[in-house]
C-alpha cells in the first residue's frame, strides 16, 4: 500500500505534464477554505458513489488533510483497478510548503 503515495514534488512533475487528476477527497467546506490549485473536489464521505466519479484511465492522486485518508481510499481505488496515489502529508504539507 505505501508505495502508491507520492511527494509534492512528484505531483508538481505529473501536474506539469498534464496526465493527472488531483482529487481532494476531504467535506466541502475544508476545499473552500483551501485547496491545492487544480484540486477538484470529491469528498470520500459519499462513499457509495465515490469510485463513479473516477475513469480507470490516467493518474489520479488523493488528497485529504494529513495524508491518511487518502492512504486508505488509495488502497480501495487500487483494489477496484484505479490508478490512484495519495498525496504525501496531504493538504497540510502543501500549506507548509506554500509559507
Amino acid at each position: 500500500m505505501y508505495r502508491y503515495i507520492i511527494t509534492l514534488g512528484e505531483l508538481k512533475k505529473l501536474q506539469n505534464r498534464g496526465n493527472v487528476v488531483l482529487v481532494d477527497i476531504r467535506e466541502g467546506e475544508d476545499y473552500r477554505r483551501g485547496h491545492i490549485p487544480g484540486a477538484i473536489s470529491v469528498p470520500y464521505d459519499e462513499e457509495p458513489v465515490f469510485l463513479e466519479h473516477f475513469k480507470k484511465t490516467g493518474t489520479i492522486v488523493l488528497c485529504c488533510d494529513r495524508g491518511n485518508l487518502s492512504t486508505r481510499a488509495t488502497a480501495r481505488m487500487r483494489r477496484a483497478g484505479y490508478p490512484a496515489y495519495s498525496l504525501c502529508g496531504g493538504y497540510e504539507a502543501y500549506a507548509r510548503f506554500q509559507k
